[in-house]
C-alpha cells in the first residue's frame, strides 16, 4: 500500500513539474507571467540610494560621471576645493557606515507604512554593497564598512512584514570592460560582470523585488535580459514571489518585464491596464544624500500623500526614495516625514492596502480608491472594483476644503442607503444629492479629532450601482506608447538628476 502511495506521489509531482509554466527567453512569454499578488496589495514602498556619492554628498548620485565624464565646472571646482588630490576611489575608505543601526533603519521604514523596501545594491559607479566575486577591492567588505550591507539589511527587514528588494544598475560608468564593449561591439562586461552580479544577488539574498536600471540605449540582447528573466521566473529561489520592473534594455521601458516605471516620477493621471510604479524622491534634487539639502527641498507630507493616492487610483504603487548619509544615518527631516506619513497611512489603512482603483479615478483634485465587502466571484487580478451598491466601499481623498465647507463629488451617485463617515473616526458626514452626484458638508468637522488635516478621507458606503468601465474611457495604450519616447526625452532634458 505504501509503495502504491509513493508511486502515486511521484506521478503527481511529475505531472505538476511537467505542467508548471516554463517561461521562454522571449518577451511574449516573459510578459505573460502574472505579477505576484502581494505587489499590488502593498501599494507603498521605500527606496534607498546609498553609495560612495554619499561621501562628498554634493550635487547628486551622478557626481562621479559629472566630475570625470561630463567635467561639470561647478562640480570640478567643489571637489578640487574640498577633496583636493583625491580620486573617486578614495571615497570608499570614507564610506564607513559606522552609525548604521539596522534595526532603527528598518523601524523608520516600517513606521512610514511602507510594505516593501528597495536598496541600491550597486549604482552606476560599480561599487557593490555586497562582497561580489566581480568587484575585488571595490565593495563594502574589502574596503569602507568591512561588512556585507545587503546581508545586514536583509536580516533587519526579516523581523518586519516588509518585502525586501534590491536595485541593481546593469552597467558601470567607467568599468574598462564596459567601455571596451561599447567601443568594440563585444559582451565581455555582461559575461564577466553584469550577468554574474544578477545571479549573485538573487541566489544569495533572495530579493522579492529586482529593480533593474542603467540599461540605457544598449539592447536587451546585449544585457542578456531575456535569458536572465527566464532563469529568474523558472529556476531562481524566488521564482514564485519576485517582481521586476521594465528597465531591461533599449525599447523595454513602459513595455516589457514586470510592472512598468516608464520614467522616474511617472504620474499618468489616468488608469493603466498594466501595473505600474511611481518612483519618487523625497529630496526633490537628488536620490543620494546631499549635505546642502534645505527644508524646502524636501517634499511635504501632503505632497507625498497626494502622489500616493493619484498613483493607487490609477493602478500604480508609490516607491518613495530616501538617501542616508555616509555614516548610515537617515537625516532627521526624512525620518520626520516618514513617521508623519505613516501615522496617516496607518489611520487610513483600509483605503490603501489591498484596495483597487474605482470606476472613476478622480473628480479634479479629489481622488478615489475602493474596496469590497465580499470578493467572492471577483477576479483577484481585476484592475478596478466595479461599483455595486451593497458590496463596494469608496474612499474619497480630499486635500482642500472650500471656505464654506461644502465639497461636491460628481462621480458618486447616492441612494437612500448611502452612508458617509470620516475614515479613522466615528464622525458621520451630512450629504445631499445635487444635479451631478453628491454634496458633502464638512464645515463642522472637529479638526482636532481628525487623523490628519493634510487629507480627509471619506468612507462612502451604499452608493448607487454603476456599470462604468474606466478602462474603456482611458486613452488607448498604443497612443501612450507613441507619446512615451517624446515624454521621456522631455523629462531627461528638464531633470539632470533623473537616476536612469
Amino acid at each position: 500500500m505504501m509503495d502504491k502511495m509513493f508511486c502515486l506521489l511521484i506521478l503527481v509531482s511529475l505531472i505538476v513539474a511537467l505542467t508548471a509554466k516554463k517561461y521562454e527567453p522571449n518577451w511574449s512569454s516573459i510578459d505573460s507571467r502574472p505579477l505576484p499578488l502581494w505587489y499590488d496589495d502593498v501599494k507603498f514602498g521605500i527606496f534607498t540610494h546609498w553609495g560612495l556619492y554619499s561621501v562628498p554628498a554634493f550635487s547628486n548620485e551622478w557626481l562621479w560621471y559629472d566630475w570625470r565624464g561630463r567635467k561639470n565646472p561647478e562640480i570640478v571646482a567643489y571637489l578640487d576645493k574640498h577633496f583636493h588630490g583625491q580620486s573617486y576611489a578614495d571615497f570608499a575608505t570614507q564610506f564607513t557606515a559606522e552609525d548604521l543601526d539596522p534595526a532603527q533603519f528598518a523601524d523608520i521604514v516600517a513606521a512610514s507604512g511602507a510594505k516593501y523596501f528597495v536598496l541600491t545594491s550597486k549604482h552606476h559607479e560599480g561599487f557593490t554593497l555586497w562582497p561580489s566575486n566581480t568587484t575585488f577591492n571595490w565593495n563594502v567588505v574589502d574596503v569602507g564598512p568591512k561588512q556585507d550591507l545587503l546581508a545586514t539589511f536583509k536580516d533587519a527587514f526579516k523581523k518586519t512584514d516588509i518585502h525586501f528588494g534590491l536595485y541593481l544598475s546593469l552597467m558601470d560608468w567607467f568599468h574598462p570592460l564596459f567601455l571596451s564593449d561599447n567601443a568594440n561591439n563585444k559582451t565581455e562586461f555582461v559575461d564577466k560582470v553584469s550577468y554574474l552580479q544578477r545571479l549573485e544577488i538573487v541566489e544569495k539574498y533572495e530579493p522579492e523585488v529586482f529593480w533593474s536600471d542603467g540599461d540605457w540605449n544598449l539592447s536587451p540582447e546585449y544585457w542578456k535580459a531575456k535569458e536572465f528573466l527566464a532563469w529568474l521566473y523558472n529556476e531562481s529561489p524566488v521564482k514564485d514571489k519576485i517582481v521586476v520592473n521594465d528597465r531591461w534594455g533599449n525599447g523595454t521601458m513602459g513595455k516589457h518585464g514586470g510592472y512598468l516605471t516608464f520614467h522616474d516620477h511617472y504620474d499618468p493621471g489616468q488608469i493603466l491596464e498594466r501595473k505600474w510604479e511611481n518612483c519618487l524622491t523625497l529630496d526633490r534634487k537628488s536620490w543620494g544624500y546631499r549635505r546642502g539639502m534645505t527644508a524646502d527641498d524636501v517634499r511635504t507630507v501632503k505632497e507625498v500623500l497626494d502622489q500616493l493616492v493619484r498613483t493607487i487610483s490609477c493602478n500604480g504603487n508609490l516607491l518613495l526614495n530616501i538617501g542616508p548619509d555616509r555614516f548610515g544615518r537617515i537625516p532627521p527631516i526624512f525620518e520626520e516625514r516618514l513617521r508623519s506619513i505613516g501615522k496617516i497611512i496607518k489611520a487610513n489603512s483600509v483605503a490603501i492596502y489591498g484596495t483597487k482603483p474605482w470606476i472613476h479615478q478622480n473628480d479634479t483634485n479629489i481622488w478615489y480608491t475602493s474596496s469590497v465587502r465580499n470578493a467572492t466571484g471577483l477576479d483577484p487580478r481585476r484592475i478596478f472594483n466595479p461599483q455595486d451598491q451593497e458590496n463596494t466601499i469608496v474612499y474619497a481623498w480630499i486635500f482642500d476644503i472650500p471656505d464654506n465647507g461644502t465639497v461636491n463629488l460628481p462621480s458618486v451617485k447616492p441612494t437612500d442607503k448611502t452612508n458617509i463617515t470620516v475614515l479613522g473616526t466615528t464622525i458621520s458626514v451630512a450629504h445631499s444629492p445635487v444635479s451631478t452626484g453628491i454634496s458633502v458638508d464638512l464645515h463642522a468637522l472637529p479638526f482636532q479629532k481628525l487623523p490628519s488635516t493634510d487629507v480627509i478621507i471619506l468612507k462612502i458606503e451604499y452608493a448607487a450601482t454603476s456599470h462604468r468601465n474606466p478602462l474603456k474611457r482611458a486613452h488607448h495604450h498604443h497612443h501612450q506608447n507613441r507619446t512615451q519616447k517624446k515624454l521621456f526625452k522631455d523629462y531627461l532634458q528638464s531633470n539632470q538628476f533623473n537616476h536612469d
